[in-house]
């Protein structure tokens, strides 16, 4: 039988999803007394008005045994004032991983919850409803890329000692699925105890429940998931990098296997371990595109842009993808090279694996790379998606609420690569290729050789896709709707306002936070500021910092939405933290947002 991918995923929601409802009525056996520990932290998420979700693993000393547990939601610490509370078992068909999706709740309430195994009682959550009716301000942070052997997660920490939080909002990459000698942040890792497990690129669904596993014994990360309900939707490192609604860049089905199936795989783990509502039964789609209502102020609305709708991204790292063109570097100022013989000469050098001679080098031709780009059936959300989205900026705006703000994956604003050699010299350039590590050289002089030629800096992101972010900008000026972007994948901060393609409406405001942990372009270039570069030189880029680790901090109200951008140091305990940067934005009083400003 012929299954399309959309067919797959349908039954992936049958298939992986069901079972939340399924093992809370599984009937098994328990061993009276079993040993058992709470390994993994607790976590809490996807707040409503009146329900959440509460999530734990037990780990039995008998791996094989399954666990009958009780939970308890209480309006107090003592757990003197149960709201709620029941019974679950839990077994090796969900990884012994426990979720509820609590209701009878309160609005704008705060909980506490534990989980009891026999004796044994779980570390306390903190959790929090969704405020209902007149609010006057919510308060958000923003998370994502929390590369493990990258450093310390010391920006969860800070987020489990704030006074005040509403709910976390993570962004995806919440783990990598990369491993072993030679990895990601490998070497790094290596030197500070922080070795992935297992010690591979993750494929099969064992492997991503020992990734989540590693991931929440790390006790920052505990921390933050028991400060308050989590907000969560995946990028791309939870299945693999680059993904797109048919393969991954990193996933080579010859030596990998079916994509769907490692796809299906990393989904299936992803459910049992994150504090996440899971799809209902054929509704595989919705299962991560979904809003959330902060009383009548304000509408978070998460999108989903890996793995239902995005087209294969282009990569300026498969040139055979991209229209090519050459070029000569005699001075800063790259130029076009149009005479046949030269063209010639050089494109046979490049096809023989040769590098041309100078000053001559390969780049892609521009024009047709952007005429490629603009092509309409170019997909980030895929059409269903995007009508969902659509009507639910306008039904926000319909019913009051001055702001809808948007948890998006990857960058927004339009972003040329930053000219550096124009910045730092040709000569420098050259001594800055020579100075890389040979394993990166290639990377190395390929970026300056591309930037600086008026084309997009991260073809991965919404700069790749511009026709379907015009179809969303179209969106929300059709509301006259508010809207501020909250994206990551960058592994940097970014403050950007979003114009339309003619430049006339300021669409919305995009904060970018930075990473948890993950490297960012800028740590590759110290020798040169690349942040200020990245504003200098675009008009959308208020504001870049690619050297800080961190997460963003949205404090909203019915007159602004303010964010705080805050750093944390990852390689060292005790650590530094300072909110850097502070920026605010106005409502408009037409089609987009108003002012953003320095605060």
């Amino acid at each position: 039988m012929t299954i399309d991918r959309r067919g797959a995923l349908s039954l992936l929601a049958l298939t992986t999803a069901a079972p939340l409802s399924a093992a809370a009525k599984t009937v098994k056996a328990a061993a009276p007394g079993i040993d058992v520990s709470f390994n993994h932290g607790v976590a809490s998420g996807d707040p409503l008005q009146n329900r959440v979700i509460i999530w734990t693993r037990v780990t039995p000393k008998d791996p094989q045994a399954p666990v009958d547990m009780r939970w308890q939601v209480a309006e107090d610490a003592a757990f003197q004032r149960i709201a709620a509370s029941g019974k679950w078992q839990a077994g090796i068909w969900r990884d012994h991983t426990v979720k509820v999706d609590v209701d009878g709740l309160k609005p704008g309430t705060e909980y506490f919850y534990r989980f009891l195994a026999g004796k044994t009682v779980s570390p306390v959550g903190r959790t929090k409803t969704l405020p209902q009716g007149a609010t006057t301000d919510i308060v958000l942070a923003f998370v994502n890329c929390s590369l493990y052997p990258a450093g310390y997660f010391n920006a969860y920490d800070h987020l489990a000692k704030l006074d005040r939080i509403d709910a976390i909002v993570e962004l995806g990459d919440y783990y990598y699925e990369y491993g072993g000698p030679g990895s990601y942040g490998y070497d790094t890792g290596k030197a500070m105890g922080r070795v992935v497990e297992p010690q591979r690129n993750i494929i099969t669904v064992d492997d991503y429940r020992t990734r989540h596993a590693q991931y929440k014994t790390d006790p920052d990360l505990q921390a933050a998931h028991a400060r308050a309900p989590w907000i969560c939707v995946w990028d791309d490192h939870e299945t693999a990098n680059d993904s797109w609604n048919g393969g991954a860049e990193h996933h080579d089905p010859k030596t990998e296997g079916p994509w769907i199936a490692r796809e299906q795989a990393a989904m299936q783990a992803y459910y049992e371990w994150m504090p996440i509502r899971e799809p209902a039964p054929g509704r595989a789609f919705e299962a991560i595109n979904r809003s959330f209502q902060f009383g009548d102020l304000a509408s978070l609305i998460m999108v989903e842009t890996r793995l239902v709708g995005r087209t294969k991204q282009l990569s300026y790292a498969r040139p055979e993808e991209i229209p090519m063109a050459v070029y000569s570097r005699e001075d800063a100022a790259r130029k076009p090279i149009t005479d046949p013989k030269i063209v010639s000469a050089v494109m046979a050098a490049v096809k023989a694996g040769q590098e041309p001679e100078e000053p001559y080098f390969t780049a892609p031709d521009v024009p047709a790379l952007m005429a490629l780009l603009n092509e309409p059936d170019r997909q980030m959300l895929g059409a269903r998606q995007e009508e969902w989205l659509k009507l639910e900026i306008a039904q926000s705006v319909a019913q009051g609420r001055p702001w809808q703000i948007l948890g998006n994956q990857v960058v927004m604003g339009r972003c040329n690569a930053p000219d550096i050699v124009k910045e730092i010299g040709i000569e420098k350039a050259k001594a800055l290729v020579a100075a890389a590590p040979e394993a990166v050289r290639p990377r190395v002089k390929r970026y300056l050789d591309y930037f600086g030629l008026e084309m997009p800096y991260d073809l991965d992101g919404w700069d790749g896709y511009p026709a379907a972010r015009e179809r969303l900008f179209d969106a929300i000026k059709l509301s006259n709707a508010n809207t501020v972007v909250v994206s990551g994948d960058s592994h940097s901060f970014w403050v950007n306002e979003l114009f339309d393609a003619p430049g006339t409406t300021r669409v919305a405001a995009e904060f970018g936070t930075g990473s948890v942990t993950s490297p960012s372009l800028g740590e590759s270039f110290r020798s040169v500021d690349m942040g200020k570069l990245f504003a200098d030189q675009n008009k959308e880029v208020l504001f870049n910092e690619q050297l800080r680790h961190g997460y963003v901090k949205l404090t909203v109200t019915k007159d602004s939405v303010t964010g705080e951008l805050v750093s944390t140091e990852i390689t060292k305990k005790p650590y530094a933290a300072e909110t850097f940067s502070t920026w605010r934005v106005r409502p408009g009083d037409g089609p987009g947002v108003g002012a953003i400003s320095k605060v």
